[in-house]
């Protein structure tokens, strides 16, 4: 049974907006699903081009069709946005197969709640978490590994968990990517072992312009000790730093490259609202 916190006055099921009252049924999938959440600031939905690549990607790896295209999906995007009269809040698509073997996309405002202004002042606490995602590359629904995170992410009283596989090695967060800072480069998880979040992908383009080398690398649990710097990497979250591992304290406010990259993606953000402006 869908339990999906929909919020606002309509959502979109294929191309028609629907009113959302509480007597109304919303759509229920039968077998796996495939998701993506997009961030609404301003009324722009920020780099949706690069989400809909991605979310295309993902309904190709379940075999699963899409009843539009990507052009027709930024246009339904964007009504949904002025129907709802929505300034900042996070869009969340679900695609897959109702009982009868339709295929529907359904796009829909969920409760989003942000990180505080002080956690981007003074970083954020982290904790290891020992479990694996199976096939990261692609944003499935998988409501068993949700809810040990979320009850993880409690016991331990942190912001984010850092994933620890088999290995002893640190592959992304639970809900984000995750980079580590040794002297003026920077250090991540390989692509094929974490989802290749749209905020990483920035991450690498402003690197990129500024010359400050990325190692793609395996991560020992152990090598958190030595990091001069650590970040994570989202669409709620931004680049948002880490000042705790564990019980490790990690200088990362005080780090300049963590600094300079924070900036740069803000602007990145800002520039992508002027320029995509309706």
């Amino acid at each position: 049974m869908n339990v999906e916190k929909v919020e606002g006055p309509f959502y979109l099921l294929n191309d028609d907006i629907i009113k959302n009252e509480d007597d109304r049924k919303h759509p229920e999938f039968e077998g796996r699903t495939v998701y993506e959440f997009i961030r609404v600031q301003d009324g722009i939905a920020i780099f949706l081009e690069d989400h809909l690549e991605r979310f295309f990607r993902s309904a190709a790896y379940l075999d699963l069709p899409l009843p539009a295209t990507a052009e027709s999906i930024e246009d339904r995007v964007y009504r949904l946005i002025a129907a709802n009269q929505v300034e900042e809040q996070n869009l969340k698509f679900i695609l897959g197969k109702t009982s009868e073997g339709e295929s529907v996309l359904w796009i829909f405002f969920t409760q989003s709640i942000y990180p505080s202004k002080k956690y981007y002042e003074e970083g954020i606490a982290t904790s290891l978490f020992r479990i694996e995602r199976l096939d990261p590359n692609i944003k499935l629904v998988r409501s068993d590994y949700q809810k040990a995170v979320l009850q993880e992410r409690a016991d331990k009283g942190v912001y984010e968990l850092l994933l620890v596989d088999g290995n002893e090695q640190i592959t992304e967060g639970s809900r984000t990517n995750v980079f580590f800072v040794k002297g003026n480069e920077l250090y991540t998880p390989p692509a094929q072992a974490v989802l290749l979040g749209i905020v990483r992908k920035k991450v690498f383009e402003i690197c990129a312009k500024r010359q400050i080398p990325i190692n793609e690398t395996a991560i020992p649990v152990e090598w958190v000790k030595e990091a001069e710097g650590a970040f994570v990497s989202g669409t709620g979250n931004n680049v948002l730093p880490i000042s705790k591992i564990g019980d490790h304290f990690i200088p990362t406010m005080e780090n300049p490259v963590v600094q300079a990259i924070m900036a740069d993606y803000a602007e990145l953000v800002r520039m992508y609202k002027e320029e995509n402006k309706h």
